[in-house]
């Protein structure tokens, strides 16, 4: 069991619990739309829920092993230039869906972030890039019927 997995999932839990009362305090009104303004933070609330309980399903279900002293120095050593390069993209996102496009920009960060992270280059990097640009485009243009931004080129 690895109690700091176990800590985080309680903490984001109870993150989790607290945002969603707050959600079911947003008064109605009679200019509602079909999802209305509780409808997306409730389903920010649900995900944040399940992926608290995934990360404390995960803490109970694994074994805690130590990791070898000449890794975790290795991963200390890595870990501020790792989240710089990755703030990077995300702010190079930002002038890449003004110029190619939201569908576009999101499926080559989504191909760019796990290459940066050491994934191989497979066939399953564009696939699941392309598979979750889908998803935020179905979420976002046909559920929620929100526009996405267009770029000069798409």
């Amino acid at each position: 069991m690895n109690r700091k997995d176990l800590l985080a999932a309680a903490i984001l839990l109870s993150i989790a619990g607290a945002y969603g009362w707050a959600t079911l305090q947003i008064p109605s009104s009679t200019l509602d739309d079909g999802v209305g303004p509780r409808g997306f933070p409730l389903v920010l609330t649900a995900a944040l829920a399940v992926v608290a309980i995934a990360i404390a399903v995960r803490a109970l279900a694994t074994a805690r092993v130590g990791p070898r002293a000449d890794d975790d120095a290795k991963e200390t050593e890595a870990r501020w230039p790792r989240a710089l390069g990755v703030l990077a993209f995300g702010a190079l996102y930002i002038p890449a869906a003004a110029i190619l496009g939201y569908s576009l920009a999101l499926f080559l960060l989504l191909v760019a972030v796990p290459l940066y992270e050491g994934a191989r280059f497979s066939w399953r990097v564009p696939a699941v890039a392309a598979g979750g640009a889908a998803t935020f485009y179905v979420l976002f243009v046909v559920v929620l019927g929100v526009r996405q931004p267009e770029g000069l080129l798409f």
